[in-house]
């Protein structure tokens, strides 16, 4: 049997995600469809709006084979390391091709992966964050710059299937319609980003159009979740911990706890998540790696645990249909 694997997050499943499965299925119709997804928390450093279990039944309605979950230690991490696990998990399952969406579908990811393999840069730039950092580094390696998220992300798989999957085939398809962080449904079409659909996940008719049917009638029947229902547990975190136990936290560096304590005592207590957000914010700090960082605290994730994770992977089956039954059958025996 072959597979063909996808990372995803599927926050939440919708039209766009759909168009790839079918992609899938018309250009490799022998295949089985092996999706990889995030859990219940997400590589931004947010919770997803719902959870692990409900999203895996959206792709297996929509006809993924077998959905297993990027472990969370794993998962919550910057762009390259979470492609890095993605493709970890796909390459343990015996993969042979990786499909995901690009802006640019036509770059050559391999090569460029190839001319980016031994990125280096200052890391004692402390006035510039790790992600534009890292995108200089790529810059002067392939001579021109790459910014747009997914063309970012399927550089990282490239990048991380040169030493985890030499052989596995990179399949880049064209991104449809709605761009990554666009935060408005579309007045026509039926594709909308995910950003926009979490938008207005309160309004259903709103977004019908957009999700497929399982998915529409997940957003009316199920509630979901964002950092509005997590602040509190954070203050609380924040408020009762000293630095020195925020200081084993993943991620926790250069005395950023004492800021984000600081930042949450001089603030009235009507202060939201994200309002707290940019007190906390610095030039080497960026919201994405504070998101991160403030998920770790409420969950109170050591580094410990995250090297734990690192140092002995698993994988764990969310969901399957027969075909993905199968599927596991015959890679349990290698």
């Amino acid at each position: 049997m072959h597979a063909t694997g996808i990372i995803a997050e599927y926050n939440p499943f919708h039209n766009g995600h759909q168009y790839q499965i079918n992609w899938v299925k018309e250009h490799f119709p022998a295949t089985t469809l092996i999706i990889a997804m995030s859990g219940n928390y997400l590589q931004r450093g947010e919770p997803a709006c719902f959870d692990k279990w409900v999203r895996a039944r959206e792709a297996l309605q929509a006809g993924a084979d077998l959905v297993v979950e990027i472990p969370f230690g794993l998962c919550m991490q910057p762009a390259d390391r979470f492609a890095q696990s993605g493709v970890a998990v796909l390459q343990q399952l015996g993969v042979e091709n990786l499909v995901f969406g690009a802006e640019h579908s036509n770059y050559d990811f391999k090569d460029l992966a190839q001319k980016s393999q031994d990125l280096t840069w200052d890391y004692q730039q402390y006035n510039i964050s790790y992600a534009a950092l890292y995108q200089q580094a790529v810059k002067e390696s392939v001579g021109f710059e790459i910014t747009q998220p997914n063309d970012l992300l399927g550089l990282a798989y490239a990048r991380a299937a040169l030493t985890l999957a030499p052989t596995l085939n990179l399949v880049p398809i064209q991104r449809q319609a709605a761009g990554y962080h666009d935060q408005k449904l579309p007045t026509g079409g039926h594709i909308a980003s995910a950003t926009a659909i979490r938008q207005n996940i309160h309004e259903p008719d709103m977004v019908k159009k957009f999700v497929g049917a399982q998915t529409w009638m997940d957003i009316k029947q199920e509630n979901s979740v964002t950092w509005t229902n997590l602040w509190p547990l954070l203050r609380y975190r924040l408020l009762t911990a000293t630095p020195e136990q925020l200081a084993t936290i993943y991620g926790m560096a250069e005395g950023i706890q004492y800021r984000m304590q600081e930042q949450l005592q001089l603030a009235p207590v009507s202060l939201d998540f994200d309002a707290w957000l940019k007190k906390v914010k610095t030039k080497r700090f960026t919201y994405t790696r504070l998101s991160r960082l403030a998920l770790a605290t409420v969950l109170n994730i050591s580094t410990a645990e995250v090297e734990q994770a690192w140092a002995h992977p698993f994988v764990r089956i969310l969901g399957f249909n027969r075909t993905g039954q199968k599927y596991l059958s015959t890679q349990k025996k290698k």
